[in-house]
């Protein structure tokens, strides 16, 4: 499928859409966008916080995955479309929203952009939509496979890249990036491994698994969309992983960044996996709605052996790879500078 990449679209000053801008992702990747001096347009819905766009010049526009029209007219004198928006939830019970939004909008949003004529797509899918090898790294040619164990979550991002290569197939000029773990600034949500950082400057994490995966800092995220949508190729996958670090590790790095001391209480990863399980059960049975800082399936991650191997990305669009430490402290930073920190502030998800 893949064919030569992008050649002169860049040539007319048009407007770049972003989707999630309001995002751990997007966020960045609008600052990025301006600082390149490009016109650039944000999806965002009714309900959007609007903080990690205050202050910017971006052209709002309100609509939603699952409202075609609303797609259609964000997509309107559209040049390229960085699709970054994702329903993200590791708790069980979300299978038919993470389908609805992840493939359906994704369908929705690739079709609106085939009729509108966007000349430049890159879609933000998942290092979960790749499959898990303990012998080796994962890449571009592992896709998840249907009998391994998975969230919902990473099965309706593997099944968004199928709607996409469709589209592909279709004659979208649409290139696909895949990050693993993503850390670094601008996290108003904040992100799940934000909130693990927030909790360890605020002094609020009294323990924690052993374990390991693979990390990537924000600055690699993006600097991988803009090469990915300026030299990817037409249906294509691009892994932009990082290095694999240990929780031992990170708790070392957050310790000596925040001046917090580390957990002295470190929980044996199979005691936890069991209590996970009977947690599972019952937030599932008796608080469906409740949003859990982990469960079975991200501590059966942190066991998994996963890695990514990003040579690809690297060779093909000329990705370089920074410091995952530096990423680390560019969040910290970026947390105590807007007052994450303070442990009198409210807890920031129920």
């Amino acid at each position: 499928m893949a064919e030569a990449g992008p050649r002169g679209w860049r040539n007319r000053t048009m407007t770049t859409l972003v989707t999630g801008a309001t995002g751990h992702l997007g966020a960045n990747l609008v600052r990025a966008l301006l600082e390149r001096g490009e016109e650039v347009r944000a999806l965002v819905r009714q309900d959007s916080r609007s903080d990690a766009l205050t202050g910017l010049t971006v052209e709002l526009v309100e609509g939603d995955l699952n409202d075609t029209a609303s797609l259609r007219r964000a997509l309107k004198g559209v040049s390229s479309l960085f699709h970054t928006a994702a329903m993200i939830s590791i708790r069980s019970g979300d299978r038919d929203a993470l389908m609805r939004t992840n493939v359906g909008g994704t369908r929705d949003l690739m079709n609106a952009a085939l009729a509108e004529g966007v000349e430049r797509v890159v879609h933000t899918s998942s290092f979960g939509a790749m499959s898990t090898h303990r012998d080796r790294a994962s890449n571009e040619d592992d896709f998840l496979d249907p009998f391994e164990t998975a969230m919902d979550y990473e099965r309706s991002k593997a099944h968004s890249e199928l709607v996409v290569l469709q589209a592909a197939a279709r004659g979208l000029n649409v290139s696909l990036v895949n990050p693993s773990a993503i850390v670094g600034p601008y996290d108003f949500g904040p992100s799940l491994v934000g909130n693990t950082i927030v909790d360890f400057g605020r002094g609020k994490m009294k323990a924690y698994i052993p374990g390991a995966f693979d990390w990537v800092p924000m600055k690699d995220v993006v600097q991988g969309q803009l090469l990915a949508r300026d030299k990817g190729q037409r249906g294509e996958r691009y892994l932009l992983s990082g290095s694999v670090h240990t929780l031992d590790e990170i708790m070392d790095w957050l310790s000596q960044l925040t001046g917090q001391p580390r957990p002295k209480v470190r929980i044996p990863i199979g005691l936890m996996q069991s209590v996970a399980f009977a947690k599972d059960f019952v937030e599932q049975r008796f608080f469906p709605h409740s949003t859990p800082r982990f469960n079975a399936h991200s501590i059966r991650l942190l066991s998994s052996g996963k890695s990514g191997d990003n040579t690809k990305a690297r060779k093909e669009l000329g990705l370089t790879p920074t410091s995952v430490f530096d990423a680390f402290s560019d969040a910290v930073e970026w947390f105590r500078q807007n007052g994450r920190f303070d442990p009198t502030a409210p807890p920031i998800l129920p």
